[in-house]
Protein backbone atom coordinates (compact mmCIF):
# COMPACT_ATOMS: atom_id res chain seq x y z
CA UNK A 1 0.00 0.00 0.00
CA UNK A 2 1.09 3.16 -0.72
CA UNK A 3 2.04 6.14 1.63
CA UNK A 4 -0.28 8.79 0.50
CA UNK A 5 -3.05 6.26 0.70
CA UNK A 6 -1.95 4.66 4.48
CA UNK A 7 -1.76 8.40 5.01
CA UNK A 8 -5.19 9.35 3.40
CA UNK A 9 -7.27 5.85 5.79
CA UNK A 10 -5.39 6.83 9.19
CA UNK A 11 -6.43 10.96 8.68
CA UNK A 12 -10.21 9.93 7.69
CA UNK A 13 -9.95 7.19 10.63
CA UNK A 14 -8.81 10.51 13.06
CA UNK A 15 -11.64 12.40 11.53
CA UNK A 16 -14.26 9.81 12.31
CA UNK A 17 -12.90 9.23 15.70
CA UNK A 18 -12.43 12.56 16.48
CA UNK A 19 -16.34 13.04 15.94
CA UNK A 20 -17.41 10.63 17.98
CA UNK A 21 -15.60 11.93 20.66
CA UNK A 22 -16.39 15.21 20.48
CA UNK A 23 -19.74 14.39 20.16
CA UNK A 24 -19.82 11.91 23.24
CA UNK A 25 -18.55 14.73 25.19
CA UNK A 26 -21.09 17.57 24.24
CA UNK A 27 -23.56 15.21 25.12
CA UNK A 28 -22.13 14.55 28.67
CA UNK A 29 -21.53 18.71 29.48
CA UNK A 30 -24.95 19.23 28.09
CA UNK A 31 -26.86 16.77 30.79
CA UNK A 32 -25.11 18.27 33.61
CA UNK A 33 -24.41 16.84 36.83
CA UNK A 34 -26.87 14.90 39.39
CA UNK A 35 -26.64 17.85 41.75
CA UNK A 36 -27.35 20.47 38.60
CA UNK A 37 -30.47 18.32 37.38
CA UNK A 38 -31.71 17.64 41.33
CA UNK A 39 -31.57 21.52 41.57
CA UNK A 40 -33.38 22.72 38.81
CA UNK A 41 -36.33 19.81 39.25
CA UNK A 42 -37.31 20.83 42.80
CA UNK A 43 -37.34 24.39 41.64
CA UNK A 44 -40.04 23.42 38.67
CA UNK A 45 -41.52 21.04 41.03
CA UNK A 46 -42.21 24.13 43.79
CA UNK A 47 -43.22 26.13 40.74
CA UNK A 48 -45.80 23.65 39.30
CA UNK A 49 -47.37 23.43 42.79
CA UNK A 50 -47.52 27.08 43.27
CA UNK A 51 -48.99 27.28 39.47
CA UNK A 52 -51.62 24.68 40.93
CA UNK A 53 -52.06 26.22 44.02
CA UNK A 54 -53.57 29.64 41.55
CA UNK A 55 -55.52 27.57 39.30
CA UNK A 56 -57.07 25.63 41.82
CA UNK A 57 -57.84 28.99 43.76
CA UNK A 58 -56.05 27.90 46.83
CA UNK A 59 -53.92 31.11 47.77
CA UNK A 60 -53.85 31.12 51.75
CA UNK A 61 -50.30 32.47 52.94
CA UNK A 62 -49.51 29.36 54.48
CA UNK A 63 -49.53 27.29 51.61
CA UNK A 64 -47.84 29.74 49.36
CA UNK A 65 -45.30 30.15 51.85
CA UNK A 66 -44.90 26.54 51.73
CA UNK A 67 -43.98 26.32 48.30
CA UNK A 68 -42.43 29.48 48.24
CA UNK A 69 -39.85 29.28 51.01
CA UNK A 70 -37.61 26.18 49.77
CA UNK A 71 -37.45 27.68 45.96
CA UNK A 72 -35.65 30.49 48.13
CA UNK A 73 -33.23 27.52 49.85
CA UNK A 74 -32.58 25.71 46.98
CA UNK A 75 -32.22 29.05 45.12
CA UNK A 76 -28.55 29.29 46.96
CA UNK A 77 -27.03 25.73 45.24
CA UNK A 78 -27.59 27.81 41.75
CA UNK A 79 -23.98 28.32 41.47
CA UNK A 80 -22.89 25.59 43.39
CA UNK A 81 -24.70 23.52 41.43
CA UNK A 82 -23.31 25.09 38.00
CA UNK A 83 -19.82 25.69 39.50
CA UNK A 84 -17.86 25.79 36.49
CA UNK A 85 -20.80 28.61 34.64
CA UNK A 86 -20.63 29.96 37.76
CA UNK A 87 -17.19 30.69 37.71
CA UNK A 88 -16.52 31.84 34.56
CA UNK A 89 -19.82 33.75 33.68
CA UNK A 90 -21.24 37.12 36.03
CA UNK A 91 -23.93 36.94 34.06
CA UNK A 92 -24.87 33.65 34.91
CA UNK A 93 -24.19 34.94 38.53
CA UNK A 94 -26.58 38.06 38.06
CA UNK A 95 -29.43 36.09 37.17
CA UNK A 96 -29.29 33.62 39.78
CA UNK A 97 -28.73 36.46 42.37
CA UNK A 98 -31.81 37.84 40.73
CA UNK A 99 -34.51 34.91 41.04
CA UNK A 100 -33.17 35.07 44.58
CA UNK A 101 -34.44 38.92 45.12
CA UNK A 102 -37.40 38.24 43.54
CA UNK A 103 -38.14 35.35 45.91
CA UNK A 104 -37.22 37.59 48.89
CA UNK A 105 -39.75 39.96 47.23
CA UNK A 106 -42.94 37.09 47.12
CA UNK A 107 -41.86 36.17 50.67
CA UNK A 108 -41.11 39.49 52.34
CA UNK A 109 -44.81 40.55 50.61
CA UNK A 110 -46.99 37.67 52.48
CA UNK A 111 -49.12 37.19 49.70
CA UNK A 112 -52.48 35.60 50.79
CA UNK A 113 -54.36 35.78 47.51
CA UNK A 114 -55.01 34.72 44.22
CA UNK A 115 -54.20 38.34 42.44
CA UNK A 116 -51.34 38.83 44.09
CA UNK A 117 -49.91 34.98 43.68
CA UNK A 118 -50.00 35.20 39.76
CA UNK A 119 -48.28 38.43 40.21
CA UNK A 120 -45.39 37.06 41.60
CA UNK A 121 -45.39 33.71 39.58
CA UNK A 122 -44.98 35.78 36.93
CA UNK A 123 -42.10 37.64 38.19
CA UNK A 124 -40.60 34.53 39.25
CA UNK A 125 -41.37 32.99 35.79
CA UNK A 126 -39.84 35.90 33.91
CA UNK A 127 -36.71 35.46 36.24
CA UNK A 128 -36.01 31.87 35.49
CA UNK A 129 -37.07 32.62 31.75
CA UNK A 130 -34.31 35.35 31.88
CA UNK A 131 -31.31 32.87 33.03
CA UNK A 132 -32.83 29.91 31.01
CA UNK A 133 -32.72 31.96 27.48
CA UNK A 134 -29.23 32.44 28.07
CA UNK A 135 -28.33 28.96 29.54
CA UNK A 136 -30.54 26.05 28.46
Amino acid sequence: MSKPLQFSIVLVIGLIMGAVCTSIAIEALSKGTEFSRGVMAVQAAHAIALNKLSKDNRCSAPEIQKELLPMRIIATDIEPAFKSLADQDQQFVRYAADLRRVLDLQLAKGIDNCADLATGISSIKQSCDNCHRDYK
